[in-house]
This record gives structure tokens, sequence and C-alpha cells, in this order.
């Protein structure tokens, strides 16, 4: 250790005749901006970490070119080295900036080519879409057209069906006038077969003296069932003689039923046309009265007969059951 100790004050001296060459004092050293210390000055700190028997390496300088000279050449002054310096920091963060700036573009550069593609994948396929989108609504047109004409094709067949359908329901309410005519001429001839020729009623009608007479189930009105009697090519019952009261009465007992006889205009009449002052009456000794006190706010114009067979005048819009009255048919 002594020995290296006496090594480093030589080296000392040496550095200090070098300096007082080159006009420098000892007081100066140290002071002159860019001057480094050589190593051995640094003090026991920087022994501290060393081994021992060896020699502790100085730190490396921040500036390569403070630390390198050329042989035989004087040391670079310190304010040429703090240009170097800075100029070399300046290329390499121009570079640095560079690099990354390519790097930059080159990544922009990939991601514009990645979006251009994307883009057209996209506009091709709206592209493919509208074609296909105005395909189908051409054929939507051309199908709705072809609807349309079967649409109104139905519906001129369907007005057609119609037209048929009121003729042929005109043609069936004419047949079924008819009917009841048929079917008592149908009767009749049956009869006629079955009697050498004699007269007949139709079904459910029943003769008497030539005529032949209906007797209601249900009770209407003396107007419906007048109208009811007509509909059957007959007429509520005139009644002519006692013989026929009492064939009546006998047939509608225990109920009360409307006869072809009114004064709705003021004065009594058949409904046949038969003449009122010479025919047959019955009317009960106190009747008609035209009786106006049931307050139905009408007077009494139409005549039945009671269950004690007499007749009476009533109120016209009174429900009760009715006879019809019609001639026998001669089919031969």
């Amino acid at each position: 250790m002594a020995r290296d100790f006496q090594d480093i004050q030589q080296l000392d001296s040496e550095e200090n005749d070098h300096q007082l060459g080159r006009g420098e004092g000892p007081d100066t050293r140290g002071h002159s901006p860019g001057r480094e210390e050589p190593f051995w000055k640094a003090g026991p700190q920087a022994f501290s970490t060393g081994c021992v028997g060896q020699r502790p390496h100085p730190p490396t300088p921040l500036c390569p070119f403070r630390s390198h000279q050329l042989p035989g050449m004087p040391p670079p002054q310190p304010l040429v080295l703090q240009r170097l310096c800075s100029k070399f920091r300046l290329s390499l963060f121009v570079l640095v900036f560079n690099v990354l700036l390519l790097v930059a573009i080159c990544v922009t550069g990939s991601q514009r080519a990645q979006l251009q593609g994307e883009l057209q994948t996209l506009q091709d396929t709206f592209s493919n879409f509208s074609s296909s989108t105005l395909m189908d609504i051409l054929n939507l047109t051309s199908h709705g057209g072809f609807a349309s004409d079967k649409v109104r094709l139905l519906e001129t067949k369907l007005e057609k069906q119609q037209e048929d359908m009121k003729a042929d329901h005109a043609t069936l309410l004419l047949h079924l006038k008819h009917f009841p005519t048929d079917l008592r001429t149908l009767t009749c001839q049956m009869a006629h077969f079955q009697s050498n020729g004699t007269e007949c009623c139709p079904v459910n009608w029943v003769e008497y003296d030539g005529s032949c007479y209906w007797f209601s189930r249900l009770g209407k009105p003396w107007l419906e069932a007048e109208k009811y009697c007509q509909l059957e090519n007959a007429h509520l019952v005139v009644v002519n003689s006692r013989e026929e009261q009492k064939f009546i009465v006998q047939h509608s007992n225990p109920f009360r039923i409307w006869i072809g006889l009114t004064d709705s205009d003021g004065s009594w009449k058949w409904v046949d046309g038969t003449d009122y002052r010479h025919s047959y009456k019955n009317w009960d000794p106190a009747q008609p009265d035209n009786w106006r006190g049931h307050e139905l706010g009408a007077s009494e114009d139409c005549a039945e007969i009671r269950r004690d067979g007499l007749w009476n005048d009533d109120f016209c819009q009174q429900v009760k059951r009715w006879v019809c009255e019609m001639k026998r048919n001669i089919t031969i």
C-alpha cells in the first residue's frame, strides 16, 4: 500500500510539471472549465468500492470526445468539446425523431390501406344489396300487377255469381208464391180421382157448404190476419147464415176470433164485398158501441166473434185468432 501511494504522488508531480510547462500555475488547476481531475485525486471515497491491490477505474465520461485525444496533440479545448457533444446529441435526437416519424408514417399508411380495403368491401356489398333490392322490388311490382289482375277477375266472377244468385232467388220466390196454389191443385186432383170428381179443399182446410175454412193456431192483429188470408188466395171469414155461424163457433171455441167485417172508413163492410145491410148479423145487443175506454188511442173498427157466439166491435190492433175462407175448387 505504501508503494502504491508513492506511485500516485510521483504521477501527481509529473502532471504538475507538465502544467507548468504550459504556463499553468498550481493555483489555476482545476478552475479551467472542462478540466477533469485525475481519478487518484477523487478522494478516499473513490477507492471505497474497489478491491485491495486493484486500481479503481475512473468513471466513464458523459461525452466520449473529452476522454480521447490523438497522441502528440494537445487536449481539445472545453468549448469545442461542448459544441461537439451538443451536435452529437442533436444529431441523435433528429435521427430518433426521423425513425419514429417513419414508423408512424408506415403505420398510418398501413391503416389507410386497410381502411380503403374495408371501404371498398362495404361499397361492393352495398352495390350488391342495392341490385338485389331493386330486383326484389321489380319482382314484387310484377307480382303485384298480376295479383291486381287476378283480384279484378275474381271480382268480375263474384259479381256475375251474385247476379245469378239474385235471379235464382227471384225464381225461388216465384215458385214459393205459387207453391200453396199448386199444392191445393194437387190435393184437389187427388181428391177428384178418389171421390169420382167431387169438389175438394186444400190440406188442413175444413170444407163446409161449398167453402173451405182454415182456423189459425196463433194470434195476429186484424189487418195482418187479413193479409195472411190473402196470401192463401182467401179472405177473413164472411158469415152468411146462422148455420155457418154455428160451424165457425164449433171449430173456434174457446177462442175469440176475427171475422171479415170492419168500419174503418166509417161504415161496416164485408171484405168480400157482400152487402152488409141485407146480410146475416149476430151482434151483441149492446154492440157495436165504438168504445174508447180502453185508452188505446183509437176507436173499435173491427168485428170479432166472442166465446158465446155473439159479435163485438174491438180495437183492430188487438191480437186474436182468425179464420180464413175460400170457395172450393173443382179440378177435372
